[in-house]
């Protein structure tokens, strides 16, 4: 498995009217084409910030992927016109699965679960997780799911996701930043 981990930075306070317009008008098209594993908004560290997971069985899928996306009329006449321009930069890490829980097995063997866009409802799930960048990082606190970057952003860094007491899982790690949890998010 190949698993994508992008990083939108939004402008200053536009990450809930973001995640609504996605919410709203592109988690149909999107969730078509791309087998999404989490999407999240950050509490701490760089605010302003969505990191999503996207998780493939090879490079050959993600590029198809992401090849039916990109032609999707929903997607490119309904949302990115609206939507886009509340982006200022955007990145992405490819990675290779370390280890995992229960909850990530879960997200990978529902990956391609296609979901409806909601109107109704909250717009975050309740709960935070957190998120570390950097190989000491360590906790008591569940780990959801740990990765190696092969590509992209910071190569043979180790990334984590965890549940539990988002605060307790801060050390060691050269980044840590706490996450909110998308409501349609497979992992929240």
């Amino acid at each position: 498995m190949i698993y994508e981990l992008r990083v939108y930075d939004l402008r200053p306070g536009t990450g809930p009217e973001y995640l609504t317009l996605l919410r709203r008008r592109g988690m149909r098209a999107l969730t078509t084409h791309l087998p999404m594993a989490g999407y999240w908004l950050t509490d701490t560290g760089a605010l302003n910030r969505l990191y999503h997971l996207w998780i493939y069985e090879s490079l050959a899928e993600r590029a198809e992927a992401r090849l039916g996306f990109a032609a999707n009329r929903e997607w490119v006449e309904d949302f990115v016109p609206v939507a886009f321009p509340l982006i200022v930069a955007q990145r992405n890490m490819l990675m290779a699965r370390l280890g995992g829980s229960a909850m990530l097995e879960a997200a990978e063997a529902g990956r391609k679960t296609r979901l409806a866009n909601d109107t109704a409802g909250p717009l975050f799930a309740p709960g935070l997780l957190s998120l570390t960048f950097g190989a000491g990082a360590h906790s008591d606190q569940p780990c959801i799911g740990r990765w190696q970057v092969l590509s992209g952003e910071m190569p043979g860094d180790i990334v984590a996701l965890w549940g539990g007491d988002p605060l307790a899982t801060a050390q060691g790690a050269r980044r840590h930043e706490i996450l909110r949890p998308l409501a349609q998010s497979p992992l929240r």
